[in-house]
């Protein structure tokens, strides 16, 4: 049976209530709308224009549920295929590459930087999320969630706990367009456009100007 809507007049206010759904599983059930009504014509205006707000209501709550559904299932899909072996292959030298990075230069979790920097604050976190906000540093996934289930902060960004500036434009050249376990990658790889091929992580401090320089170039390129 077709939900309608109920409509009832006392006087100069007009109580709509778009439709009984079921309690508990309709979020609309018993919602009522009351409303001041001006005039006579009014009122017989908002009358008849309700059957097709009633009608245009239900073509939108029935395309969000189809765009959920298929979101549903291309979330179930996408967990159902199984990787290929090239996939497997190239996910394996990734997670290889991600560990190196945290092996070789260490880590800092939002609670240790704020140990280090003799932060007060209740929320442990709020330094480096203050800091995160800034463009100043960035984080990645820990991946091993069994261990750690939180993000952590690559150890190279920092010098005595604090952030190095050249990181800042280096983060600020690249304008948010690089994932976070791509910019740790861009920093810990060679790079053509530094002196030797050096790695931008090695002349954070020694040559941060070559290495933000290095960064505007590989966005331009990357932009173009």
């Amino acid at each position: 049976m077709a939900k309608t809507a109920s409509l009832t007049l006392q006087g100069d206010v007009l109580t709509v209530q778009p439709y009984r759904g079921e309690p508990g599983r309709d979020p609309g059930a018993g919602r009522a709308y009351v409303l001041e009504v001006v005039d006579e014509a009014a009122c017989s205006t908002l009358l008849a224009s309700l059957p097709l707000l009633d009608r245009l209501l239900a073509e939108k709550i029935a395309a969000v549920r189809e765009d959920r559904m298929e979101e549903v299932v291309d979330f179930m899909a996408a967990r159902m295929l199984a990787p290929s072996a090239v996939d497997l292959a190239m996910a394996q030298r990734l997670a290889h590459r991600h560990a190196r990075i945290l092996n070789e230069f260490g880590y800092f979790s939002a609670e240790q930087l704020a140990d280090a920097n003799g932060s007060q604050a209740s929320n442990r976190t709020a330094l480096a999320d203050n800091w995160r906000k800034r463009r100043q540093v960035f984080a990645v996934p820990h991946p091993d969630k069994a261990a750690r289930d939180r993000d952590v902060h690559p150890a190279f960004q920092f010098e005595n706990g604090k952030p190095i500036k050249a990181v800042q434009e280096v983060l600020g050249a690249f304008g948010g367009r690089k994932a976070p376990w791509k910019l740790a990658l861009w920093f810990s790889s060679n790079n053509g456009a530094l002196p030797g091929s050096a790695r931008p992580v090695d002349l954070l401090t020694s040559d941060p100007g070559a290495v933000v320089r290095a960064a505007q170039h590989d966005a331009e390129g990357n932009a173009a």
